[in-house]
């Protein structure tokens, strides 16, 4: 089994620099506090990339500012995970080019040549992490109304394509993915495009609670009898 990694969603997050408990007094700076966070931890997850594609400078510096065993984990754009996104967020020479004047739009909203170009976008800013080998997985985390039914197996899939050659892992919001007649759709699913199964670790019980279901994929690279571990937990849901 692989080991497993422990780390928090940002080193910049609000409440870990507020409490001023985490960070050194003087360790002020976004370079300091990265370095700093990666003497303490092996992992991290990268929030900003949900709303805004980071650029490729700024993933050189990450990837120059952590120990070579460091690992990012990335989460996708919110466009991309069907979330409502204002056009001020995208390159500025997609949100010039849109057809439309709306103050959010949706994926759908995209002509097919811009979508090209913004996934294009997503992947090379993606570049210096996976060059460096510090990229752990891509996370499209979907929101409470992305429903397990034929269109959306298909907006993953097309996912899948779109970022071939990376490792991806999904997050459901929406309990009809775990509904004892669609649960086990959902995890053939996920071994079949080699999707790693995120769950949230949150309080069940509510409108709304997801389920905390493991999943187990065995990888064709191990031998026989052995597992890889491929779900991941997320402590606090986030946007």
């Amino acid at each position: 089994m692989s080991n497993i990694l422990v780390g928090t969603a940002s080193w910049t997050d609000k409440s870990l620099i507020d409490c001023g408990r985490f960070y050194p007094r003087d360790c002020k700076s976004a370079e300091e506090r990265l370095r700093f966070y990666a003497s303490e931890f092996p992992i991290v997850e990268v929030d900003s990339s949900y709303y805004a594609i980071p650029s490729e400078k700024n993933a050189k510096l990450w990837a120059e500012r952590t120990p070579d065993e460091f690992v990012f984990d990335v989460k996708a754009f919110r466009l991309f995970t069907q979330h409502q996104t204002s056009p001020r967020v995208l390159p500025k020479y997609i949100s010039e080019s849109l057809p439309i004047d709306k103050k959010m739009i949706y994926y759908r909203d995209m002509p097919g040549e811009l979508l090209d170009a913004l996934w294009n976008e997503f992947r090379n800013a993606l570049g210096p992490l996976k060059d460096a080998g510090k990229l752990g997985i891509v996370l499209f985390q979907f929101p409470p109304w992305f429903l397990a039914n034929r269109t959306s197996l298909a907006h993953i899939e097309d996912c899948v394509t779109r970022m071939e050659g990376f490792k991806l892992a999904v997050e459901f919001r929406n309990e009809t993915w775990f509904y004892e007649r669609t649960r086990e759709r959902t995890f053939a699913f996920e071994r079949e495009h080699g999707l790693a199964h995120v769950i949230v670790d949150e309080p069940q019980g509510f409108a709304g609670s997801i389920p905390s279901i493991w999943g187990i994929r065995i990888s064709s690279r191990m031998q026989p009898g052995s597992s890889d571990l491929q779900s991941f937990s997320r402590s606090t849901p986030d946007a």
